[in-house]
């Protein structure tokens, strides 16, 4: 017997975990394409945290990534083009970034638009390879 025909049986919706491993393969990707971004920024990121938190270093705290990559797979599930998965990606980055820049003086606007801008292609780049892997639905 098939397992969707399984599960079916046991009376468990195969949509919602068909749903869940979408989510939980488009957050893989996230994080895998976003890896090279988080490397090459990371003295930098270093320098602006050290810099706002007078002089103390940055505490990474990995676990609350889960929610963050968790939430932009979301988004991607939603979005039917890759310009608009950019636009979305630009959006929600810059949500971040420029709270950080009213909030802190020293949070650097170039950072904050580089990573506005990474935060869009990000989301186009993982948006195209989902929608070769049929996690994400094009418009048709």
């Amino acid at each position: 017997m098939l397992r969707s025909q399984e599960l079916q049986k046991k009376n468990v919706p195969t949509d919602s975990m068909n749903e869940v491993t979408k989510l939980l393969c488009l957050s893989g990707l996230l994080i895998v394409v976003d890896l090279p971004w988080l490397y090459i920024q990371s003295s930098a990121v270093q320098d602006i945290i050290s810099n706002i938190q007078a002089d103390r270093p940055m505490n990474v705290r990995l676990w609350a990534g889960a929610p963050v990559y968790l939430a932009l797979a979301y988004l991607l599930t939603q979005i039917t083009s890759a310009p608009r998965a950019f636009l979305a990606g630009v959006a929600t980055y810059a949500v971040y970034d420029f709270t950080q820049v009213v909030t802190f003086d020293k949070y650097p606007l170039w950072f904050a638009l580089s990573d506005s801008l990474w935060g869009g292609i990000l989301m186009a780049l993982v948006w195209w390879i989902g929608s070769h892997l049929n996690l994400v639905t094009p418009n048709r």
